[in-house]
């Protein structure tokens, strides 16, 4: 058995909503939903062929499908990999607009984690739909979730402001820019990487002094613990993801990625292959993988590689080809890292009250000069 696969699992492509970033454009977000057939298959599967699978419900709005789909996935899941074996887990990542107390009891009683994809008082810069009044039920029950921040021209330098806003609920908080794929390609949304940078620096200088904030802030925290040497250390954008990662469209049909993934990526279907590992050696496979290694190898110079990996793929792909390196994506994570990094080390050199620092990032680095081994320049 192979160790870990995560399976972003797409069973509708339908939304409620009309995000002007979406990865999916208008006319792929149609009815209809994953079959109890393809759900089974994938479920017993990844069973077969893995320790541990961790299941992220997507879409399009997985909401949209009736919650007796995801019970039924939740008894499969118990069938095939054991009942309170810890063999596979859950996320929702949500718009958060149909979350009601049904759904949150069900993610209670078998522990699911739930992501909003949301920002906050500028939601409706790229969004339909306000989930506030959701969120502030699950708040009340205190059910744990996580916000998801998108953030696009006009929210490129709010990005302090956004972490000060869900910071005063608790909310643990990841900020991502719009990327020019599906929905975003041409109209405007994508945020001028200056911006981004600036705005995400503001962010993290905020985060990282605030000893009264009990929340982290992603991917600024987890390049601190890339920088420290944590065997886990980053986000998939900046891991080896492939052959890690699946998603599976509503039909069964496989990509290596679930970011606008292009057709000339297209893995095959789950409901035509013997096992999830033809997949991993279809040509639509073969072409990712060549492409990314082809990028890498330009990036082996760059003094952050090791901690980057080349970047994700698909952004590589949408900004200036899969093979090439140099795009927005690129330069943003060398410069905040870079950032984050020199604060860091700083604090690592004996500059600075280890006392002033927000909780994790004074628990990530007190750790490490403990055991500073782990940590070099």
């Amino acid at each position: 058995m192979r160790p870990y696969l995560s399976v972003v699992v797409k069973p509708t492509l339908y939304c409620n909503t009309g995000c002007s970033h979406c990865y999916h454009t208008p006319e792929e977000r149609v009815r209809g939903q994953m079959s109890p057939e393809t759900l089974e298959r994938l479920i017993k599967m990844t069973s077969e062929e893995y320790e541990s699978v961790w299941f992220i419900w997507h879409g399009g709005e997985p909401l949209t499908v009736p919650l007796s789909f995801y019970k039924d996935a939740v008894a499969l899941q118990e069938r095939y990999f054991g009942k309170d074996n810890y063999r596979c887990g859950n996320t929702f990542q949500t718009n958060g607009t149909l979350i009601n107390r049904r759904f949150m009891a069900f993610c209670r009683e078998k522990r699911i984690n739930v992501g909003v994809s949301y920002e906050g008082p500028y939601n409706s810069v790229l969004r339909e739909g306000d989930p506030s009044k959701a969120l502030g039920m699950l708040s009340a029950k205190e059910s744990k979730y996580s916000v998801s921040a998108t953030i696009s021209r006009e929210t490129a330098l709010r990005q302090r402001e956004l972490y000060e806003f869900f910071k005063k609920d608790g909310t643990n908080l990841s900020l991502s820019p719009v990327i020019p794929a599906g929905c975003a390609r041409c109209n405007g949304t994508v945020p001028d990487p200056d911006e981004f940078i600036r705005g995400s620096i503001e962010a993290f200088d905020a985060w990282f002094h605030d000893s009264g904030s009990n929340v982290p802030l992603v991917p600024h925290y987890l390049y601190i613990l890339n920088y420290l040497g944590d065997p886990t250390p980053s986000d998939c954008a900046h891991t080896s993801c492939l052959t890690k990662w699946l998603c599976i469209h509503p039909d069964g049909t496989a990509y290596p990625c679930a970011k606008a993934c292009p057709e000339e990526f297209r893995m095959g279907n789950i409901n035509e292959v013997g096992s999830i590992q033809e997949l991993f050696q279809s040509e639509g496979f073969r072409r990712i993988l060549i492409g990314s290694v082809e990028r890498r190898e330009k990036c082996a110079t760059c003094p952050v590689y090791r901690y980057c990996n080349g970047g994700c793929s698909m952004d590589a792909y949408y900004e200036c080809g899969l093979s090439e390196n140099g795009g927005d994506s690129c330069r943003i994570f060398r410069e905040v890292f870079t950032h984050v990094s020199d604060a860091v080390q700083e604090v690592l050199d004996g500059n600075g009250d280890v006392s002033g620092l927000n909780p994790f990032v004074r628990d990530a680095i007190v750790g490490k000069l403990v055991n500073p081994r782990v940590v070099s320049q």
